[in-house]
């Protein structure tokens, strides 16, 4: 079972983790440059990269069968875009296990965003090759508009649960921490009874 201390932290780490964030884009992942050589002297861990692609196909399905089929293609340049980007899709993953309704509202800005990318390229290209057409480029304009306001209207909202959460996990720390402070004999007595028990783990490995 996962100590509380441990469960807050993680929680908060995950929550701070994407009010840091930019917004998540498939075209980010395209753009991934190179890392130095000794940063790819270390073998990624099997399940980190699970955990990637899991993330990234209730991100976007496409997205992760192209990850997939570019992992079998090309294993280094796979590589290259986990090492890159895999700490916000380990970020989603762990905002899942912490909180699975904040994970769904994140997943929801997300897919807004992607759909604000993907009129923003049709805009620009109709502004490109169509002029003439000046009707269908208002139309684009007020349906990325649109957009814009529903990807905000997601985010701020998120954005708050994320405060909110952050401020209730902080009171429950700091509670757990002052009667710590106050029974520090007790949680010293129990913390030894736990590592001399029948079930202590540093006595079973040197066993």
């Amino acid at each position: 079972m996962m100590h509380p201390v441990r469960k807050h932290i993680m929680f908060a780490v995950a929550a701070l983790s994407f009010l840091m964030l930019g917004q998540l884009s498939s075209s980010s992942f395209v753009r991934a440059q190179q890392l130095p050589s000794e940063a790819m002297a270390t073998p990624l861990p099997p399940a980190f990269v699970d955990r990637c692609l899991e993330v990234a196909e209730q991100l976007d399905t496409q997205f992760a069968a192209e990850l997939r089929l570019l992992c079998e293609l090309d294993p280094v340049e796979f590589e290259r875009i986990i090492r890159r980007q895999g700490p916000r899709l380990t970020g989603l993953a762990e905002l899942k296990l912490a909180d699975p309704g904040l994970f769904q509202k994140k997943l929801i800005e997300l897919k807004a965003d992607a759909e604000v990318q993907r009129l923003t390229i049709e805009l620009r290209r109709a502004m490109a090759q169509s002029p003439q057409e000046p009707a269908r480029i208002k139309t684009l304009q007020q349906l990325l508009r649109g957009q814009l306001r529903i990807r905000l209207g997601f985010e701020l909202h998120n954005q708050q649960l994320y405060i909110e959460r952050i401020e209730q996990q902080l009171e429950s720390l700091r509670a757990r921490t002052a009667w710590e402070r106050e029974h520090f004999d007790t949680v010293v007595e129990q913390e030894l009874a736990r590592l001399t028990g029948p079930g202590d783990p540093i006595q079973a490995a040197r066993d």
